[in-house]
């Protein structure tokens, strides 16, 4: 390539402007020109000479901005011999260094540029690229790698608000990506030792079973079941996101505001809200991969949650806890009046959340969701779309999902439309259970169908009704 250091002041008139080979199809000067009629063109276009006139090579909007100034000529720098492809690299190189270019632009013109100089230089390097262009390696290679997700569609990385967000989603999903591999490779490994939590003796054989069964296939993704002896017998991949919803041990099964005798009723005892915590943890390592996360609903009362935080401190302390809740408001302002007299109505739930083994999240969304309440199946079931917010930071197409009392199924069926690979539900209630099935099968009968409309709006359009 020449790119000699030849200047001059060319009549405009004398530039062409070879329309079929640019790469801006639009070209707005708008914010340019006060600048170029105050100080005149300050930076040189670059140009080619052919015979008694020039091509423009790179510079359009300054070439345009005078143009439509009434400005007679510009400054030049002279190119000499370019093929094609330099044409192009020169171009994609001023681009890159406009302050007004947007960043989804900015890091397809980088990919581009390092792209064509590997094309005529196939041993060319990213450092080579780096110095080209005036920027460090690390930009270079941060702007290549968004830019691969870019052109491929990735709608995580389209919507992120900078190339350094749209990268840090790139590395979260790879570092997942690995992390799912390992516990893959890890699945045939025997379990790491555990510490035993202090569970009552008559616990102990639900946390260690003495003969280990092969379970058979599910057919169902919700089952009938009793966590405490479903667990007694599980035997097959461990999960990378557990959604615990467990009663919370405040007796709702015997307040009158529940509406029991409607909705049905659960045990919510606070040995129940115990015992089914001693059990999660102490068969924590057949349940959860390596690297997992742990998504748990508890009263919202501060002490509640501080015994919790401690319990699971000492029984998984594989378990990193993040110490600020994730809350739901009640936008419908229903919720627990305890005493009218002298409380507030209690119209929030909050959950805490949990990696294990340095696992990251999918993305980073508000810790605060509001939404009313519904009721389906369930007298304390969770909305749908507040569990997708929260959800989306844990559940992409590699996530393995178990919610060991599912209730309502509202849990599953979030998890299914942000993409999860499988998902597992349990419930003990035979009602709640029929009930949630129904509306899982519903939900998934309703995205096969939107998906079959989008596909049938896809298809080639000369494509033969009897192919």
């Amino acid at each position: 390539m020449t790119l000699t250091n030849r200047y001059k002041r060319i009549p405009l008139v004398q530039i062409d402007v070879p329309r079929d080979e640019r790469q801006r199809r639009v070209v707005d000067v708008d914010n340019l020109m006060p600048s170029i009629k105050l100080r005149g063109v300050i930076q040189p276009i670059i140009v080619e000479e052919t015979g008694e006139r020039y091509r423009l090579v790179a510079g359009e909007r300054r070439y345009t901005a005078s143009v439509k100034l009434g400005i007679p000529d510009i400054p030049a720098r002279l190119a000499s011999d370019l093929d094609p492809i330099e044409r192009q690299i020169l171009e994609l190189e001023e681009n890159v260094k406009r302050e007004d270019l947007e960043w989804k632009d900015a890091a397809t013109a980088i990919h581009r540029i390092h792209e064509l100089y590997c094309s005529l230089t196939p041993e060319w390097s990213q450092t080579q690229t780096a110095d080209s262009i005036g920027m460090s390696q690390s930009n270079i290679s941060i702007a290549i790698r968004v830019a691969e997700e870019i052109l491929a569609g990735n709608p995580n990385v389209l919507a992120a608000p900078g190339v350094r967000a749209a990268y840090n989603i790139i590395t979260r999903h790879d570092d997942r990506r690995l992390g799912d591999v390992m516990n893959d490779l890890l699945d045939d490994k025997p379990p790491a030792p555990h510490p035993k939590p202090d569970v009552p003796h008559a616990l102990h054989s639900i946390s260690a079973p003495s003969v280990p069964v092969k379970a058979t296939p599910l057919l169902e993704s919700i089952i009938n079941v009793d966590f405490l002896t479903w667990v007694q017998t599980y035997n097959e991949r461990p999960f990378s996101f557990i959604h615990c919803d467990f009663p919370y041990g405040i007796e709702i099964d015997r307040s009158e505001q529940a509406n029991s005798e409607q909705w049905g009723s659960y045990l919510d005892s606070d040995d129940t809200y115990w015992t089914l915590c001693k059990v999660l943890c102490a068969n924590l390592d057949k349940l959860m991969t390596q690297q997992g996360h742990l998504f748990f609903w508890l009263p919202s009362d501060i002490w509640r949650q501080y015994e919790t935080l401690e319990f699971f401190e000492k029984n998984a302390p594989s378990l990193e806890f993040v110490r600020i809740p994730l809350v739901w408001h009640k936008t419908d302002n229903r919720g627990i009046l305890s005493d009218p007299r002298r409380r507030a109505r209690h119209v929030y739930e909050s959950a805490l959340y949990a990696s294990r083994g340095g696992r990251l999240i999918v993305k980073s969304v508000s810790d605060t969701y509001g939404a009313p309440t519904s009721k389906e199946v369930h007298q304390s079931e969770k909305p749908e779309p507040m569990l997708r917010h929260f959800f989306s930071m844990f559940v992409d197409e590699f996530t393995r999902v178990l919610d060991p009392t599912c209730g309502s199924g509202t849990a599953l069926r979030a998890a299914e439309s942000l993409g999860a690979g499988h998902v597992l539900g349990l419930e003990i209630n035979s009602s709640f259970c029929d009930g949630a099935r129904t509306f899982l099968r519903k939900h998934r009968n309703l995205r096969a169908l939107d998906k079959r409309k989008i596909d049938d709006t896809t298809q080639p359009l000369h494509q033969s009704r009897g192919a």
